[in-house]
């Protein structure tokens, strides 16, 4: 956005010329659309809209500047920032994101189809066929959880068929056409709905915390960020049934003109009655869940946002406390990674997530240096 011709719209702001956003294919792509068109009319923008099936390639592509913004739910970013897995390249770890506004609450689960054998969570059991992720997801960390939750997997892989997928349409094809059990989905993603309309119908296996915390804790000794409950949005199948639950937000990198995303702040919540109807998930893009979820987040807020919360009273000495921990938190990750990579070059090492020996150099760097993981929190208050 640097260097962009400016132009008055409305008001005394110059909005840029132009600005792009990246999101996931299908779902993700949509609600940018039905946010950016009436953006677009009210400022003059010309506003860019990409589409990929990779987590990994959005943050790469917001982190190297090609796009502006993407969403980020709190599992991926954690291994984002982490360098987690697929994550683990050169230039696609952690970067100083910065958080702009809420994308939505979400939901997600743990799918089969309707006449499957598999009739709740206590069925899944070694030999259980699933849809790998792996080609298009930098880690599946959310759906290995899910695995051992009874306790009846003790490895993931061996304990496992796993059958590969290469996008979220050929992923619910793989359940709708019973060739595999189960599968991680998004209740509210096209293919999903598509799936739902085969004969069968689709059943979903539920993550009753409530009833089973010793299975919950099991889940969160392999991903210890997600939040269970009642899901609410997508194919009919889903709505109250027990799965993942959590609230997303639109990022970018903390470089971004601090007076843009002040303004972009301001115009998503003071017009949200011109989108909030253009997409379900839009109902959800309201101050009240972006306040609910910066008591919670270990993102940090981009310096616009956080003008705009104090302009309207919002920001405490509390999310200033919060702020500090979580941009120290980040800067160290970014140091030690730019660390980790330049020692690595001086001993030859490949720095590549599919060089086993860099996986154990930096994960070794991070013992190290006595590196946190990262996490969410219950409050502003906790520490």
């Amino acid at each position: 956005m640097k260097g962009e011709k400016l132009m008055v719209k409305k008001g005394s702001y110059g909005w840029p010329e132009k600005f792009g956003v990246i999101g996931w294919s299908g779902v993700g792509e949509h609600i940018y659309k039905s946010w950016t068109s009436p953006l677009a009319q009210d400022t003059g923008m010309k506003i860019r809209i990409a589409n990929t099936v990779d987590s990994v390639q959005r943050f790469k592509y917001t982190k190297i500047g090609l796009f502006d913004i993407t969403a980020a739910g709190t599992t991926e970013t954690s291994q984002l920032l982490e360098g987690d897995r697929r994550y683990g390249y050169r230039d696609t770890g952690p970067f100083q994101i910065r958080a702009v506004w809420v994308q939505s609450k979400t939901n997600s689960g743990y799918v089969t189809r309707g006449d499957s054998a598999i009739k709740d969570i206590n069925d899944i059991k070694p030999g259980v066929r699933v849809v790998d992720m792996r080609s298009y997801m930098a880690s599946q960390r959310i759906l290995e959880a899910f695995l051992v939750w009874n306790g009846h997997i003790k490895d993931v892989e061996k304990d496992v068929v796993w059958i590969p997928s290469t996008s979220l349409e050929h992923k619910a094809k793989l359940i709708a056409n019973g060739e595999a059990d189960v599968a991680f989905a998004i209740p509210s993603a096209p293919p999903t709905y598509e799936a739902e309309k085969n004969p069968h119908g689709l059943r979903w296996i539920e993550t009753r915390e409530d009833k089973d915390p010793e299975g919950a804790k099991r889940f969160r000794s392999v991903d210890s960020l997600i939040s269970f409950g009642p899901m609410f949005n997508g194919v009919p199948s889903c709505v109250g049934k027990w799965g993942c639950v959590g609230t997303s937000l639109y990022c970018t990198r903390e470089d971004v003109d601090a007076d843009f995303i002040y303004h972009l702040a301001k115009w998503l919540d003071e017009n949200w009655h011109k989108y909030n109807y253009r997409h379900s998930w839009n109902q959800y893009m309201v101050r009240d869940n972006l306040m609910a979820e910066l008591s919670r987040t270990f993102i940090p807020c981009h310096e616009g946002l956080i003008k705009y919360l104090k302009e309207l009273g919002l920001w405490t000495q509390a999310h200033e406390r919060r702020q500090k921990k979580n941009v120290d938190l980040v800067t160290r990750y970014c140091k030690a990674n730019a660390e980790a990579i330049e020692s690595a070059d001086e001993k030859k090492v490949f720095v590549s997530a599919k060089n086993s020996e860099w996986v154990e150099f930096w994960e070794n760097y991070k013992k190290e240096l006595g590196l946190p993981k990262f996490k969410m929190f219950r409050s502003l208050e906790e520490d």
